[in-house]
This record gives structure tokens, sequence and C-alpha cells, in this order.
């Protein structure tokens, strides 16, 4: 599985390329599957439930945004990434 990196999530979170390029490097790791692009959807290449609570936990982490699950699974990974959402923490 892909190493968390750090970053400052306030000028990764509306930078969608990263987030996309992140996307699909942790889920080309996590399926085994070097082929996944961005104009794949995430159902059709095998993503599931918990794969998709994972790779949102990676993305707060990383960049302070989360996928909305509707787009992931009825969009491609370009488009999820492009409407990933901050994540919103208590204070």
């Amino acid at each position: 599985m892909p190493s968390s990196i750090s970053h400052d999530a306030a000028a990764l979170s509306s930078d969608s390329s990263t987030v996309e390029r992140s996307v699909l490097e942790w889920l080309r790791a996590e399926l085994e599957d070097p082929e996944i692009v961005g104009s794949d959807n995430f159902l059709d290449i095998g993503g599931h439930s918990l794969a998709f609570a994972k790779l949102n936990k990676y993305l707060e982490d990383s960049f302070g945004v989360g996928l909305v699950m509707k787009v992931a699974y009825e969009e491609t990974l370009s488009m999820a990434a492009a409407k990933a959402q901050p994540v919103r923490t208590s204070a």
C-alpha cells in the first residue's frame, strides 16, 4: 500500500490533478492493477466499500479531502478526484 505523504492540505485540496494522480497511484497499488487510468470507473476496476473507505482515509490524511461516494461509484476516477470535497474536522 502506498505510504502516506505529508502535504500542506490547504494548498493541495484544490489541486485536482495532484489528487487524481494520488488516487490512481493508490488504487493501482491497492488493487494490484497498474493499468488503472482516470477514465476508469471505481466499481468497474474492482473497487468496493472497504477500498473506498481506505482510499478516503488516505486522501484525508494526505490532502484534507475525501471523495463523494455517489460520484466515485457512478462517474470516472478523474471526475471523482475533481469533485473531492474538503473534510470537515472538529475543533
